[in-house]
């Protein structure tokens, strides 16, 4: 509906949009805050020499077709100033509609005609809702101190689209995740902070879209189990179930309807499987899409994982080491066994070897027969690499392998069985052998 208009003999109203329309329209929500603004011409012509005011006021409510009222505090206004001839303008000072009278314009003493302008303006960080909203101004003109007075109303139309605000930026670095091969926890991995506010009430679902694989220089992808993602964060509204390997195919990570919410993904590495993998700078990209009834948005973040060097060697022994205690003659023979991993990926073979610089002695300085000591390698069915020492062959002074890695210097886990036998005429006591095991590249 247009606008009405009630006239009296002495004093009349004019209310006009400035676009010239027949009521104050906000088309959507512009992202430019200048095309938030309205304007309104208000004309009063008076010809009984009376002062006279003007207000204006909601007549009716704002509301949209759910019946939910647009928060006032959206909606400000304020009169232009030098935009009339001979009266006080008033509202010089924005200020939001309200549902009381608000004063405009106050005429001169002689209550000439005059004529001014009312701006009005959206506040989208205060629109709390989105769709189609309708309601009526409506602006009266009073004598002071006479009864003349006119009213017009004015429809008040807005069609308003959601104010959601969207963040999704990495802790250190805003566009780009970096991983080393030593995050397998959260206290130290990096991580991406996605955030949001300003949702209408409708559902926001993120999705994790894995655009580029991480790989190396040359060109071979990082295994699908070295990346996990783990979130933290109102559980309500988050798809992520625990820690989980990230996935190359699209993957819903959150669905809400909360007005506002954030939440952390943590990128770690699973801490078995990236031993496995060649050392060097993995690259990769990730996108998030955000998807809401108004439309989509998209991040791309960088991923970096750093897989380190690795060539180490991890001993286990059995408790008190490779030593062997009351030991007398003829008795039955002592086996301790070590377990020995070997953790590369540098691609280049390796041995492992051993070292006795001296024979073993009991705690009189006697020394053991070495016949008597003997070694053995056991490898595993189907693991790579070899040994000469594949049944029990006696322990030699010096410095020598004892495992062989194949050709592409593959990981490793053997066992090395010591064993010690009694034998006539020796020296009882306790023994202990001055083994040390090391590890070498070819």
């Amino acid at each position: 509906m247009g606008f009405g208009q009630t006239c009296f003999a002495n004093v009349s109203l004019s209310v006009n949009p400035v676009d010239g329309s027949n009521s104050l329209r906000f088309e959507g929500t512009p992202s430019a805050p200048t095309e938030y603004k309205k304007e309104i011409h208000i004309r009063v012509n008076s010809s009984n020499g009376n002062r006279y005011q003007v207000f204006q006021r909601i007549l009716e409510p704002i509301i949209d077709e759910k019946g939910d009222t647009l928060n006032l505090q959206a909606m400000e206004t304020q009169s232009l100033s030098n935009s009339n001839n001979f009266g006080t303008l008033y509202l010089q000072n924005s200020d939001h509609l309200s549902m009381g009278d608000q004063l405009l314009y106050s005429s001169s003493q002689s209550g000439g005609s005059d004529m001014f302008t009312i701006g009005y303006s959206l506040n989208r960080n205060l629109i709390n809702a989105a769709g189609s909203f309708r309601g009526r101004l409506i602006f009266t003109v009073r004598g002071v101190g006479n009864a003349n007075s006119d009213e017009v109303a004015i429809d008040v139309f807005l069609q308003t689209s959601s104010s959601l605000k969207i963040a999704v930026k990495g802790a250190h670095h805003r566009t780009r995740i970096h991983i080393k091969s030593s995050d397998t926890s959260e206290k130290t991995a990096d991580f991406l902070n996605v955030s949001y506010s300003g949702n209408s009430g409708g559902e926001i679902r993120i999705y994790q879209e894995v655009e580029t694989f991480p790989e190396n220089q040359t060109e071979k992808d990082l295994g699908e189990d070295v990346l996990q993602i783990d979130a933290q964060g109102d559980a309500e509204g988050l798809r992520i179930d625990g820690l989980s390997a990230l996935k190359k195919n699209r993957t819903l990570i959150y669905s809400s309807n909360k007005n506002e919410d954030n939440f952390n993904i943590y990128f770690l590495v699973n801490a078995d499987q990236v031993q496995q993998q060649d050392a060097g700078s993995y690259l990769g990209r990730i996108k998030y899409v955000v998807e809401t009834d108004q439309g989509r948005q998209e991040f791309l973040i960088k991923i970096q994982c750093d897989i380190q060097p690795l060539f180490t060697l991890n001993i286990t022994t059995p408790s008190g080491g490779v030593s062997f205690s009351h030991v007398i003659p003829n008795t039955p023979s002592q086996n301790k066994e070590v377990m020995v991993t070997v953790l590369s990926n540098l691609h280049k073979p390796y041995q492992v070897l051993q070292e006795l610089q001296t024979n073993m002695t009991n705690q009189q300085g006697k020394e053991f027969n070495n016949k008597y000591f003997t070694i053995q390698v056991e490898i595993p069915s189907g693991q790579k690499g070899q040994t000469n020492f594949t049944e029990f062959t006696s322990v030699q002074t010096g410095d020598y392998p004892i495992f062989s890695s194949d050709s592409a210097g593959s990981g490793a886990t053997f066992t090395v069985v010591y064993r010690l036998q009694g034998y006539s005429q020796m020296d009882p006591g306790d023994f202990s052998a001055p083994v040390i095991l090391s590890l070498n590249q070819k």
